[in-house]
């Protein structure tokens, strides 16, 4: 039995077998070196499904638990949700899931809302000037239909000020969209490819992290797209580096806008809502030290404050901690422990502190595992007392002291210390680099037991370190964990494998859904998922891609809808299934209107694969929706299908459309036929073949077969219309 697909979100309850003797003896063998990826090292190892489980020492008699942060506990098997392979037991692993954004791409109406709710706006952002004073930022916007934005620091909110000013469009203008789109490899500022006649946009577009020749390219081609805007009843916002912005000036006059500075304290009272913000800034004499930071900084000090009165820290000490640049403390302190450790040869004391930085608030048992397996890649053999005589996984965690890690709650005294471990490391011990990734690579082949809070918690520190170190970080382990070990040929591949093949992908999953939607790292995650859409070698690679797709398409359909269409062209049935959830998905977020304007480029130099996906994805996305749809999104998306898709795909679309039409609301019908009556444009070739593709049931062109008569009334319905505008009759 397959597990539920990785994004729905009930989470499955894993069972957690007996310790292997791979996981828990550092002295075992160590991973073959890899010579140019991860990817590569999985080859010379037993996969982790083939792996003997070793009896566990049972603590109590009548089977009470009598510690049970120091036992690992192994769940009962359900077996009728268990899966045979010969004499394997194979379980139903967790799945981590991709985590849904609402700041990024495609804006969320409610979160654009709540962001207005605590946003404190600079002045001259919002609002009207009487007389003859100076436009504010929205009266410039609102008036001309573009806006290009900078400020005196790169990072200094805007674009959170952008989101502001679209939240304040879409206020103003029902049915407007806002949206971001980022630069690409093949983006182009051009009308024709980011705005719908049937879909106002206000488009947020940010340079700020983009190389001068991209930058110069769209100063460039705003002059064409500002002049179609009032055509499209859309709105631009333009982000650039504070250098830019006289040049930007001189290009577009008097529509630039240099972003002030609000009030410190009062984005910091908006941030920290959960104590008196304004009374704890006062009574610690913190005032003067808030006004030099910009609104991200003060944002992000207030979720630091957050966290730690979480910890049951007091306010007043949260705010000083964090007031006194605690990262360069830690990290002189840091340097010190950490040499100290290495001269004094105690591997297990850096070993556990570098599985807890990645496993924070994992099992003592994993963070202990997983600090087995990191010595491994760094060729020590540790001889391991007899089982008898070893320390339970939460006893050797309180060998890093209270200091560093509590032993009991398995997290670090301060919020964002494990990331600064990690960090760290990655940035001062350079040799380090080749184990580390060998390590998070290996690690959810080699634990195999990790729930979903587990997993991706490692995909999450993987992307972080990926912050510091760069994308080809997180490319890199994606690849290894979405590897898996199945034949060439998908039907021979045991349950087994297929259960833990879907079991690591999922990391991979969410750490590039994670990384693709990232302001930095995001243009060469996505660069990399086009090339692997494109590359029909290796499946594994495409599955994984597709499902990727999926979890982006929400925030950048236009992205995720590009790489699926590449994908689509494969023949594989895996790829062909991921793919088509991904689609169908996307395309229940976007709804019919949208979705056929987005997936009409599919029709370009189409092969018979990708317009079989095309047919089957539009059916399965009119099936589950009734909508009213947009007459010329609609019109144009038929006359391409008549003029492109055989009449075996062709017939499947039309039918699902001609059901919504039946299914809909009284009167709807004729709305849903004339689309697809205009889309002949009265010539008798494509009549014929509209025709055709409306005679489906049983036993095609026999309608009688057809169970439910509001079908039958619609096709009739269509055929008539279709002799008023034959040019036979006329």
């Amino acid at each position: 039995m397959d597990s539920p697909d990785i994004d729905a979100f009930g989470i499955l309850e894993p069972y957690e077998p007996h310790e292997t003797a791979e996981s828990t003896a550092p002295g075992g063998p160590r991973p073959s070196p890899e010579s140019e990826s991860v990817a590569e090292m999985e080859g010379n190892r037993p996969h982790p499904s083939t792996l003997p489980a070793t009896p566990a020492v049972s603590a109590a008699g009548d089977r009470s638990v009598a510690a049970g942060r120091d036992i690992h506990q192994p769940r009962n098997i359900d077996m009728r949700n268990s899966v045979v392979a010969g004499e394997e037991i194979v379980e139903q692993l967790a799945q981590a899931h991709a985590q849904p954004r609402t700041d990024r791409g495609l804006q969320d109406p409610e979160a654009l809302r709540l962001l207005a709710e605590r946003y404190v706006p600079p002045q001259d952002l919002l609002g009207e000037t009487p007389g003859d004073e100076p436009e504010t930022a929205f009266e410039v916007l609102h008036g001309h239909k573009f806006l290009v934005i900078g400020a005196q620091e790169d990072h200094g909110g805007q674009f959170a000020a952008s989101k502001r000013l679209g939240f304040e469009l879409w206020e103003r203008h029902p049915g407007l969209v806002v949206r971001e789109e980022v630069i690409d490899s093949e983006f182009r500022l051009r009308a024709e490819k980011l705005l719908l006649e049937s879909e106002p946009a206000a488009v947020l577009i940010d340079l700020r992290d983009e190389a001068d020749e991209d930058i110069q390219a769209v100063r460039r081609d705003m002059m064409g797209f500002t002049r179609q805007l009032e055509r499209y009843r859309s709105f631009l916002i333009v982000i650039i580096p504070s250098k830019w912005m006289s040049a930007f000036e001189e290009s577009f006059p008097g529509k630039t806008h240099l972003l002030g500075k609000p009030s410190p304290v009062e984005v910091f009272v908006q941030h920290l809502t959960r104590v008196d913000a304004r009374a704890l800034v006062g009574e610690t004499g913190c005032v003067e030290r808030l006004e030099r930071l910009w609104p991200p900084q003060v944002a992000e000090m207030a979720e630091a404050v957050s966290g730690r009165i979480d910890r049951d820290e007091s306010p007043e000490e949260a705010l000083k901690n964090v007031l006194d640049s605690e990262s360069h403390v830690w990290t002189s302190t840091l340097r010190q422990e950490i040499e100290r450790r290495q001269q004094e040869g105690n591997f297990d004391w850096l070993g556990l502190l570098l599985a807890a930085a990645v496993l924070e608030g994992a099992t003592a048992q994993h963070i202990v595992d997983a600090s087995g397996q990191l010595l491994r890649c760094n060729e020590l053999d540790v001889e391991q007392p007899v089982p008898l005589l070893r320390p339970s996984p939460v006893t050797k965690l309180f060998e890093l002291t209270k200091e560093y890690f509590d032993p009991d709650g398995r997290q670090f005294p301060a919020p964002g210390f494990g990331p600064h471990v990690l960090r760290h490391f990655w940035s001062y011990h350079p040799d380090l680099h080749e184990p580390m990734l060998t390590w998070l690579g290996g690690l959810p082949h080699k634990i195999r037991d990790l729930d979903s809070f587990e997993m991706e918690q490692i995909a999450d520190r993987v992307a972080e370190l990926a912050e510091e170190g760069g994308a080809s970080i997180a490319l890199r382990i994606a690849r290894t964990w979405g590897r898996s070990s199945l034949d060439k040929d998908p039907k021979k591949a045991p349950p087994s494998t297929t259960q833990v093949g879907r079991y690591q992908r999922s990391i991979a999953v969410r750490l590039l859904t994670n990384t693709a939607m990232h302001s930095t790292l995001g243009r060469e995650v996505r660069q990399r998922l086009l090339a692997w859409s494109r590359d029909r070698t290796n499946i594994d690679i495409q599955q994984l891609t597709a499902e990727v797709c999926a979890g982006i398409g929400q925030s950048f359909p236009r992205i995720a809808l590009t790489r699926l269409k590449h994908l689509a062209n494969s023949e594989d049935d895996r790829v062909r299934a991921a793919v088509l959830d991904a689609v169908r998905r996307i395309g229940g977020e976007l709804g019919t209107s949208r979705f056929l304007s987005y997936v009409e480029e599919w029709f370009d130099d189409a092969s018979p694969p990708r317009l079989r996906m095309l047919s089957e994805s539009v059916s399965g996305v009119l099936s589950e929706q009734s909508e009213q749809v947009e007459a010329d999104s609609a019109t144009s998306f038929w006359q391409r299908a008549v003029d492109t898709m055989p009449s075996e795909y062709l017939r499947p679309a039309v039918e699902s459309w001609i059901r919504a039409a039946a299914a809909g609301a009284p009167g709807h019908s004729g709305e849903m036929v004339e689309p697809l009556v205009r889309a002949t444009g009265s010539q008798w070739f494509r009549i014929v073949q509209m025709q055709r593709a409306s005679r489906f049931g049983p036993n095609p062109p026999d309608l009688r077969g057809v169970e439910d008569e509001s079908v039958t009334e619609v096709v009739h319905q269509l055929w008539t219309r279709l002799d008023e505008v034959d040019p036979v009759w006329q």
